[in-house]
């Protein structure tokens, strides 16, 4: 009797090795039902580039949304009481980059937690020299690696209510995980094959050497500053910069762009 058990749960970790993510995409889809009008109205309000998109990637990341809001726990902290608004516009904004691409929304993400502005992060900073920042950073956005995202309530409806100046707080923190996806955040999230993540690594690798010296000498251009932090950050980053200014992009760095696009599978030239 125990072989026999062994057998099964030894097949059934099999099947679910060769079939756990189609098993997974359809419990998501069980659960996605098309947004009603009211929603609708309000996030076109909050999020202007909502009734801009085309039609066919509106569905899709309505049904995204709903998938992601069946699943993912919002906390409001310091007295912040989460409402459905706040829900739809974070939910909008995060599945945003899935439009494209053929997978479930954020499997590995469980909770959001919200602020109404900035907030402190207080764990320890160990820095250079073996000095420890106890004192804490003001932010307006962080992703962990266990699944949790934290934002600024009042930086998100910033982000949603100007969506072509480049900056985006709910897509960087959603690229990260994204990034984070296969562990920590390096700033070259999984692709579909060995070449596309060789190329990868070549043409982000030189980009990023590129915008690190032109922010060392005070230059500042389409990419933020902060994206010379460190490669995962300038992965992000540019992700802002992709989803809100994707024409520039791909003018003024058309190789990073071209990867970006078959990465998230949409052509954001065409939203402007």
């Amino acid at each position: 009797m125990a072989i026999l058990t062994l057998i099964v749960l030894g097949l059934l970790l099999i099947a679910w090795w060769l079939y756990g993510d189609t098993f997974k995409q359809r419990y998501y889809r069980q659960k996605e039902r098309p947004l009603d009008q009211n929603q609708r109205r309000q996030l076109a309000y909050d999020m202007p580039l909502y009734p801009r998109l085309p039609k066919a990637q509106r569905d899709k990341l309505d049904t995204l949304m709903r998938a992601f809001l069946s699943r993912v726990e919002f906390i409001g902290c310091d007295g912040l009481v989460v409402s459905d608004r706040m829900r739809y516009l974070v939910a909008a904004q995060a599945c945003l980059l899935l439009i494209g691409r053929d997978e479930p929304a954020y499997p590995n993400v469980h909770s959001v937690y919200l602020f109404e502005g900035d907030f402190i992060n207080k764990m320890p900073q160990y820095l250079p020299g073996g000095i420890v920042d106890t004192q804490g950073k003001h932010l307006a956005g962080e992703s962990w690696g266990n699944g949790r995202v934290l934002l600024s309530w009042q930086g998100c409806l910033r982000s949603a209510a100007h969506p072509f100046d480049g900056e985006n707080l709910i897509v960087h923190e959603f690229a990260h995980q994204l990034d984070q996806a296969k562990g920590l955040a390096t700033g070259a999230p999984l692709q579909r094959s060995v070449p596309d993540a060789a190329r990868w690594q070549q043409v982000f690798r030189e980009a990023f050497i590129r915008h690190c010296e032109a922010t060392f000498h005070g230059h500042r251009g389409l990419i933020d500053p902060y994206g010379a932090t460190n490669p995962a950050e300038f992965f992000a980053v540019v992700s802002e910069v992709y989803f809100e200014q994707g024409l520039a992009l791909s003018e003024q760095e058309p190789a990073m762009y071209e990867l970006l696009e078959h990465f998230y599978g949409i052509n954001t030239r065409l939203w402007h």
